[in-house]
């Protein structure tokens, strides 16, 4: 009998192989989508869209240790991570819907990424799923074009009623750029200790004489160039502030009593060193194109994204698969139910068997 005559079976006895075989297939992909069902499981819901078991686990494991290490309460962990993955989704959702897409040059950045075997087996060694890792790099890439994109086209009205948001009601808001430019004589040293007061006497000496030059009319930039400590230096020392409490008092106050194309008379000394200070400009209401302050505003259009979105998380769901992912996660009622545990189990035990008879 040859292979294919070995092969050939009667019309019902193949009948009832195909059938069986039907039945084994019909059970098989039942049971692959019970687990395909459970894992999409909404961890949290909002309108258009959910947080699945397998986008949340992805969240956890990347955010889960650093929330601990900021002191966030284990009880309260679980659900800033449902929180960040919807966020990031009703984000990602409106970011579509606006046209916003991945740009070749991002796409190309995280492609980067996990083409190397090295981050690869990092992740692995995590426990990443490294296809759904990758997703969400590519759509935390599309996020920040977006917000980037509010930030850009945002009103400078918008812009200006935000920062002042942020004060007292009735409150004087300084909403002009100020551009500066400045020398620094910093007070640490190359080693990274700072000088003892003796050092920073022979530096002020130092210091006076290049703002001595500076008042005498040299060119501040290329006395910045040549003798600042400062980062800014290979800009002349140019430094656009804003008085938003982000520079230090010293300067700041100094900069208030300056006149356009002035040289502060002093040196003026702050933690970081002695300062020589030049005013080039001051820019009304300046403040509403300040970078930080436009993306500031563009991520809070975000702030009651979970009310407008009616985001419902799955408490039940949360924290049991928290449980499951994480072996080390316990909740209030866990220590409570050990203490009562370690207590006198005899009686229970008695008292549990008379109430089942």
């Amino acid at each position: 009998m040859n292979i294919r005559t070995r092969n050939l079976k009667t019309g019902s006895e193949n009948s009832v192989i195909i059938i069986i075989l039907a039945s084994l297939l019909v059970i098989v992909l039942a049971i692959v989508g019970v687990y395909v069902a459970k894992d999409n499981q909404g961890i949290a819901t909002f309108d258009g869209g959910k947080v699945t078991k397998s986008e949340y686990r992805i969240y956890y494991k990347m955010f889960s240790s650093y929330l601990q290490y900021y002191g966030y309460d284990q009880d309260q962990i679980p659900y800033e991570i449902a929180l960040k993955a919807a966020t990031d989704k009703m984000i990602l959702t409106d970011a579509k819907a606006a046209g916003v897409t991945l740009s070749d040059e991002d796409k190309e950045e995280v492609d980067t990424i996990f083409n190397d075997e090295s981050y690869i087996e990092y992740f692995k060694s995590y426990g990443f799923d490294i296809d759904d890792l990758r997703e969400i790099y590519y759509n935390d890439y599309i996020i920040q074009d977006y917000i980037q994109k509010l930030a850009d086209e945002a009103s400078a009205e918008d812009v200006a009623n935000y920062i002042k948001s942020k004060y007292d009601e009735g409150e004087e808001v300084d909403m002009n750029e100020y551009d500066t430019s400045h020398i620094l004589f910093s007070f640490t040293k190359d080693d990274g200790t700072t000088m003892s007061d003796d050092e920073k006497a022979t530096l002020r000496t130092e210091a006076e004489a290049v703002l001595a030059r500076a008042l005498n009319g040299e060119d501040f930039a290329t006395l910045a160039q040549e003798n600042s400590d400062d980062s800014t230096a290979s800009n002349g020392g140019q430094y656009k502030m804003y008085m938003d409490g982000s520079t230090v008092d010293e300067y700041s106050n100094a900069v208030k009593e300056m006149q356009v194309g002035e040289v502060y008379p002093q040196l003026v000394e702050s933690a970081y060193g002695y300062h020589i200070i030049k005013l080039n400009a001051i820019t009304e209401n300046g403040r509403v194109n300040n970078t930080t302050e436009r993306e500031e505003y563009a991520n809070s259009l975000f702030n009651d994204i979970d009310q407008t979105k009616n985001l419902v998380i799955n408490e039940d769901l949360l924290i049991s698969f928290v449980k499951e992912i994480d072996p080390t996660y316990t909740t209030e009622d866990d220590t409570e139910d050990d203490t009562t545990d370690t207590g006198d189990t005899t009686d229970t035990d008695t008292s549990t068997d008379t109430t089942t008879e």
